[in-house]
């Protein structure tokens, strides 16, 4: 029997034993947009759908009340879900929020503090602008990154499959760097393409006002840095930066307590890890595509990634990541 099978085995056997797993599901984005590189945004009717699905199945609770929950759960009593949002982008507020309110679904939001209120856009939403939505650009593109010289050829609009390429690749060497560097080479490429990089309505991340109203004991706020580093890519003192002075923002926008943490691009070491539980934070949130088991780490918690998809895809995958 294939591995693949055998975990499934497992699983089906721990279901009729304890139910199913706890789960909890990873958003970014609720919004129809034109271009999604990276799958972040859902479509708010699909959103819609999918929590009403969600409910049908399974108990939605606050993340930070997930662990003793299960710990409390029966066999007989529903299975437990809490859902995340990552990165603090404006659309959760106009779309996501009215749902979750009409099905009464509690969420936690994790903040990127540093983008709040500002005039820009997440660095990721500004390269793939360029590349990927601007038609006509330059033919060559010439980058100072790191100490060496970094070179492109600039394919035209129509080899989309060449431009994402380009896109991916430049977006691979802007994603480690210090949060000084992305800026300043953001801003040559804006130069280069002749684009402002202005933050547009579509892609702006909340005010501070939206955080305030957001978090109002349905939605909790949860932290996610201050600019969104890969962190492990940087000191331990940079680090905790990041981490606790984030924590200390959303508590003020908040007014309230902040108990949760979620690593951007999932990614830690074992000195984020300590960083997060030095900065007084209960919970931390991963993004390995599993449920969460009884003896997983608090500061490790696996998180499922939820796409674009249609209400019985989505069952599907919710249950069964490796789909």
């Amino acid at each position: 029997m294939r591995l693949q099978q055998l975990r499934r085995l497992k699983r089906s056997i721990g279901r009729q034993m304890f139910g199913a797993d706890p789960i909890i599901l990873m958003y970014h984005r609720v919004a129809d947009i034109p271009v999604d590189p990276w799958g972040l945004a859902v479509h708010p009717m699909r959103f819609e759908e999918q929590i009403a699905r969600l409910k049908r199945t399974r108990r939605v609770v606050h993340l930070h009340d997930l662990l003793e929950l299960e710990r409390k759960r029966t066999p007989s009593d529903k299975p437990l879900a809490a859902i995340t949002f990552d990165d603090g982008y404006h659309d959760v507020y106009l779309n996501a929020r009215p749902v979750l309110q009409r099905h009464d679904c509690p969420m936690t939001l994790f903040v990127t503090t540093g983008l709040i209120g500002a005039n820009g856009e997440f660095w990721w939403d500004a390269v793939a602008r360029v590349f990927l939505e601007i038609e006509h650009l330059p033919e060559n593109l010439k980058l100072e990154i790191s100490g060496n010289g970094c070179r492109w050829a600039v394919p035209p609009f129509s080899d989309r499959e060449a431009r994402d390429r380009v896109f991916r690749e430049i977006w691979g060497r802007l994603r480690a760097l210090p949060h000084d560097n992305q800026t300043q080479l953001l801003a040559e490429i804006g130069r280069w393409s002749s684009c402002d990089l202005a933050a547009r309505e579509m892609h702006r991340a909340m005010t501070a006002q939206e955080v305030r109203n957001i978090s109002d004991g349905l939605i909790a706020i949860g932290a996610h840095t201050l600019t969104h580093p890969t962190l492990p890519a940087h000191s331990a003192d940079i680090q905790f930066k990041e981490i606790a002075e984030c924590r200390r923002t959303c508590e003020e926008l908040a007014g309230t307590t902040v108990r949760s943490f979620a690593y951007p691009f999932g990614e830690h070491n074992d000195a984020t890890v300590r960083a997060v539980r030095e900065a007084g934070f209960d919970l931390a949130c991963t993004v390995e595509a599993r449920a969460v088991r009884r003896n997983d780490d608090p500061l490790t918690l696996p998180r499922i990634y939820v796409g674009d998809w249609k209400g019985d895809e989505f069952e599907k995958r919710i249950e069964d990541p490796s789909l």
